[in-house]
């Protein structure tokens, strides 16, 4: 999956953005001087919610924003049940809109999927363009030619349709209980007509059936979203190879649901892949002792903190290659890489290199990089350009 659209909607000191495109290579985001770095980090942050490495409910990203704004003048509590703070959009790919149409018909018509994240931490998603349920009208006529038969063979089997019936409106939502009782009533329909009007009961069924259908596929659209890793930033980077070894940690422990043969199986699988994923001539291995799982490093394990600025451009390329490696084997996609100004943490003769790694890496997996007064980039690197002028940004 491709993320082609984002928007976030951020509160008090942090910023509200327009609807905007993105290249499936690089992105760069420039932010002004004065506290660019800042609200570059803020604003990938708040991308990073729609899929993040860590536990969302544990760190709560969003405590800090407040809880009402002002609005004509007079203050407004915001709803976190209401408020979307973070919005993508991403495009299905044809093996994942091959698994979705085997669950319904109706979703071989998926093409763009669009995923938000709430104040309160929940998260939504959408088909575009697609009803994830049935209106009434879709299925009256359908339903009323079943029931005048019925009356005929069993006129005992009409209830409770003919109780329902009056009481829905054409632009009705078939969800939740109604669903239940009209799936109820149509698979105990008498045995002679269920097989003289098979196909008009498998229609309407799965017409009635269209929430649960798309409920489903809504989970397995969680288990196949890209990761969402945050690279340098104002903090020390260490939570992001933190977050991906306890990610990695919980797929293989026993309460994962892995034998250990499984897990030993999972982590060859992982450690082949940064095989793959070498830079500058640097050996990656993921290695598992009774202290928990590391990342090593030309047999070395990544601290879990940058130290002096060299080995730090290692540890960015070390952790973007295990976040890429992870996000392949788990939910079968590339991740999209948040680069939040780690130019910043380098001296400038390593500032070409981290260039050319992040456009190497950009040529598979998606690249978000924020910068404020140093652009390590050339001018014509391929991907989008965007300044905060460009994306409309304002206080909320």
């Amino acid at each position: 999956m491709k993320l082609i659209q984002a928007r976030i909607r951020g509160l008090g000191t942090l910023t509200e953005s327009r609807w905007f495109d993105l290249s499936p290579h690089l992105n760069l985001f420039q932010f002004p001087d004065n506290n660019g770095q800042v609200y570059g980090e803020n604003f990938l942050r708040i991308l990073q919610t729609i899929n993040p490495t860590y536990a969302i409910q544990t760190v709560k990203p969003f405590a800090s924003f407040p809880k009402f704004i002002e609005q004509d003048g007079y203050p407004r509590r915001v709803n976190p049940t209401k408020r979307t703070v973070a919005l993508a959009v991403f495009t299905a790919t044809p093996s994942l809109v091959k698994r979705l149409g085997s669950i319904s018909e109706w979703l071989y018509e998926t093409d763009r999927i669009e995923v938000g994240r709430r104040l309160d931490y929940s998260r939504w998603i959408n088909f575009v363009e697609l009803a994830a349920s049935t209106r009434w009208s879709e299925i009256s006529a359908d339903m009323q030619t079943l029931l005048d038969q019925v009356k005929r063979l069993a006129p005992n089997l009409t209830s409770p349709l003919t109780d329902i019936i009056p009481n829905l409106k054409p632009v009705d939502r078939i969800k939740n209980e109604l669903q239940d009782q009209l799936l109820h009533w149509l698979q105990n329909l008498p045995p002679q007509l269920q097989k003289k009007s098979h196909q008009l009961i498998e229609k309407t069924s799965s017409a009635v059936m269209r929430a649960d259908h798309f409920h489903t596929a809504r989970h397995i659209v969680r288990t196949r979203l890209p990761l969402f890793v945050l690279l340098g930033g104002s903090d020390p980077d260490s939570a992001s190879l933190h977050n991906l070894l306890q990610l990695i940690s919980d797929r293989i422990s026993p309460s994962g649901k892995k034998s250990s043969a499984d897990a030993q199986a999972f982590l060859d699988e992982l450690n082949e892949q940064l095989a793959t994923l070498q830079f500058s001539g640097k050996i990656l291995q993921l290695g598992r002792s009774q202290t928990g799982l590391s990342l090593n490093l030309d047999g070395k394990p990544v601290q879990m903190s940058a130290d002096e600025p060299p080995s730090s451009l290692s540890q960015l390329q070390a952790k973007a290659c295990l976040a890429i490696a992870c996000s392949r084997l788990i939910y079968r996609t590339e991740p999209i890489l948040l680069f939040a100004g780690p130019e910043q943490a380098l001296p400038s003769t390593l500032h070409s290199e981290l260039a050319d790694f992040v456009n190497h890496i950009s040529s598979t997996c998606q690249c978000l990089y924020s910068f404020s007064q140093v652009d390590i980039f050339s001018n014509d690197v391929l991907g989008r350009r965007y300044s905060a002028s460009d994306l409309n940004m304002t206080n909320s």
